[in-house]
């Protein structure tokens, strides 16, 4: 008849059974801190940028990703994609992909880029890339608005918000401009003040370019 082992016989094989958890749990642990420490810095979006708008370096931050992250722009390559265009619309806080960056940097000679925020309408969802805008932008000392001419890049996904409070959904519209109208355009974007309209061809009114 077999004799089961004593308290003082099983004690020391308890003890080494203990010792190999411990030390076993501390190696586990030591090979995830080491692996949660191989991380690399990646692009991200920090505010949203519209399909088809001009990225620039304040769209764009740095955040800490694994080391092995696939497909993701590194932030030391950040230069690289700047000045190029979105081709989907990026939202904040969007991982940068190679392949949500278009090669061409799609803006003419003497032309910029802005993303315009305006509310959403049937005629604004029916717009089309390539139509020909008039920008009616007001002025912030109340001065006579000026017709600015612009051609549609792209419509934006419709959003919930407002345009200096109407309480409508907001549609965020990019527009390619000459570059002597930035300014003023810009001051519109600022002020919300920016209305477009559709125009046909030899509309005499818009201007092409602003003075100083």
């Amino acid at each position: 008849m077999s004799r089961l082992p004593s308290t003082r016989e099983s004690r020391p094989a308890l003890i080494g059974l203990a010792v190999l958890l411990i030390v076993g749990g501390a190696l586990a642990s030591a090979w995830l801190a080491i692996q949660s420490g191989n991380r690399s810095s990646f692009v991200q979006v920090s505010s949203e940028i519209a399909q088809g708008a001009t990225i620039s370096s304040d769209d764009l931050t740095r955040v800490s990703l694994p080391e092995g992250f696939s497909g993701g722009v590194p932030f030391d390559d950040a230069d690289s994609i700047v000045g190029k265009t979105a081709a989907a619309r990026l939202v904040e806080g969007t991982i940068v992909m190679r392949t949500m960056i278009s090669d061409e940097s799609g803006v003419a000679e003497g032309q910029t880029r802005l993303t315009v925020g305006v509310d959403s309408s049937p005629f604004i969802r029916g717009l089309q890339s390539g139509d020909r805008l008039a920008l009616n932008v007001g002025t912030s000392d109340g001065g006579a608005r000026q017709m600015v001419y612009a051609e549609l890049v792209s419509v934006g996904e419709q959003k919930s918000g407002s345009i200096g409070g109407s309480g409508n959904d907001e549609v965020s519209i990019v527009v390619s401009i000459d570059l002597s109208c930035l300014s003023i355009v810009s001051q519109g974007i600022e002020d919300s003040s920016v209305t477009p309209a559709l125009i046909g061809e030899g509309s005499a009114s818009v201007q092409k370019t602003c003075g100083s």
